[in-house]
């Protein structure tokens, strides 16, 4: 997210801790859900005193709130601007989102436990989808492009595959190559011919690279990471 250049040092302290508050919420959420998640497991995880927590957010609600808005605008808007290029072909910008969301959440398994621990507030589906992943739908149907008569239910069932896969590349369950397979799966299953849909997931992946995104920088995959474990 593009923010303004903080104007003295207090802004800068200020915006640091407000910083460490969300990325500890990120990973005690990601390790114990939101409901299990407290302001002092918060603090305690950022180092930061509970008293200056308030300085920043209201509360728990306020701050979970603010970590999934953040969280959704960051890989959103990063996909969002990765795929206009390739607006033309609805299946193109679902493969690259879908294969983009799913290495993201493997190769930085903080934001991915996050994603599939935060509960209702936040769907792993949705971002995979992209910013415009219904009306892309819709327009691959009205094209010719997909061949599924129910919108919704090609969300759901999308939504669904990406987290169980995410869930179980995070425990190590699957290999790297199972991202392109149930893109490709996914893609055969909105009625693109099955050699086109091998070919769209094969190709190159364009950067994900976005210099507002600070926080979740893609770190080395972890191979079967505990999600019970405290930072």
């Amino acid at each position: 997210m593009v923010t303004s250049e903080p104007r003295n040092r207090a802004d800068r302290r200020r915006l640091r801790t407000r910083a460490a508050l969300l990325t500890a919420a990120r990973q005690v959420i990601g390790s114990q859900g939101v409901d299990a998640t407290t302001i002092q497991d918060i603090t305690d995880a950022a180092d930061v005193a509970k008293g200056s927590f308030y300085n920043h957010f209201s509360g728990a609600d306020a701050i979970v709130r603010a970590a999934v808005e953040e969280t959704l605008a960051e890989l959103g808007e990063t996909l969002e601007v990765l795929t206009e290029p390739l607006r033309d072909d609805p299946a193109r910008v679902l493969a690259v989102s879908l294969r983009h969301t799913l290495r993201a959440c493997v190769q930085d398994p903080t934001l991915g436990w996050f994603i599939l621990r935060a509960g209702d507030l936040i769907e792993v589906g949705d971002i995979a989808l992209g910013a415009y992943g219904r009306s892309d739908i819709r327009r691959g149907l009205e094209s010719g492009r997909f061949h599924f008569d129910d919108v919704e239910l090609a969300c759901t069932m999308i939504a669904g595959s990406v987290e169980a896969l995410v869930r179980r590349r995070l425990k190590g369950e699957l290999p790297p190559e199972a991202e392109e397979a149930l893109a490709a799966h996914l893609l055969r299953l909105l009625g693109v011919p099955d050699g086109d849909a091998q070919a769209i997931t094969e190709e190159e992946l364009p950067p994900l690279g976005d210099p507002r995104r600070t926080e979740h920088e893609p770190g080395p995959a972890q191979t079967n990471p505990d999600p019970r474990r405290r930072s």
